[in-house]
């Protein structure tokens, strides 16, 4: 299977797990962004990998003049998202947007461009459908340590003889762009040309519960958890630290 349908796959059959998980944490680090991106006079913008569409009540306050639209390859994400966004997303590769050139004022990739096998083309695939003088805006992770207990849920994984992470690196690249000089890189082969890209740490306060939820519904243990037989899945352990993102506005 193609590393890019096995994604969708996997995030069409978690979705629910994401919109009620994993969304309300990494949310939040895309606020900054929002607001320093000219969205209050944007009357279209695009939310490439729309997923649930959990963001979108945050977007609208911060363009309330604007249309949202969006565009997921996880069909099943899309329909987590319900009648909230009947009628305005669809199912699209990022890579190849059937989208009218100069459509929208702004565009929006949360999370989601490590996930792209070609980010570069799927950036140019973005800046096509903006308008003259659209802006982009981009988060992805940084210096990600992962979530709390990670090491732990590994050793015990290891030991259980799970299966590896089912992820194909080809939908994982978070090393293309997890620095400053490395994001703005891919931005400039791209064609944009005015670029502000910064860093911003973040802390999680997790409950017990809902971390131990959150690792085995969608999190990288769930994926491994998936290859044993129920009998044979470890215990969860854990400690708490916080998560780091990086984020980018360019023009």
């Amino acid at each position: 299977m193609d590393p890019s349908e096995a994604l969708s796959a996997e995030y069409s059959q978690r979705a629910e797990a994401y919109r009620r998980y994993w969304a309300p944490v990494i949310h939040p680090m895309a606020y900054p962004l929002l607001s320093a991106m000219p969205l209050a006079d944007a009357r279209r913008i695009l939310d490439v990998g729309t997923g649930p569409g959990a963001l979108w009540p945050v977007v609208q306050s911060a363009a309330p003049r604007a249309q949202l639209w969006g565009v997921d390859r996880a069909e099943g994400m899309l329909r987590a998202g319900g009648a909230f966004l009947r009628g305005r997303v669809a199912i699209m590769d990022a890579r190849q947007l059937g989208i009218r050139p100069a459509t929208f004022d702004a565009a929006l990739l949360v999370f989601v461009l490590f996930h792209i096998p070609d980010p570069v083309g799927a950036l140019r695939e973005v800046q096509a459908t903006l308008r003259s003088g659209g802006s982009v805006g981009v988060v992805v992770w940084g210096d990600d340590p992962g979530l709390p207990g990670a090491s732990i849920w590994a050793e015990e994984l290891d030991q259980s003889q799970a299966a590896p992470d089912s992820r194909d690196p080809a939908v994982m690249q978070q090393s293309l762009m997890d620095t400053p000089d490395k994001l703005a890189g891919l931005l400039r082969q791209a064609g944009f040309e005015r670029i502000h890209v910064w860093n911003r740490r973040f802390v999680h306060q997790w409950t017990v519960d809902r971390l131990v939820a959150t690792q085995t519904h969608c999190g990288l243990p769930s994926r491994r958890l998936s290859s044993l037989p129920s009998a044979a899945r470890p215990p969860a352990r854990y400690s708490a630290r916080g998560d780091r993102s990086r984020r980018v506005h360019a023009r």
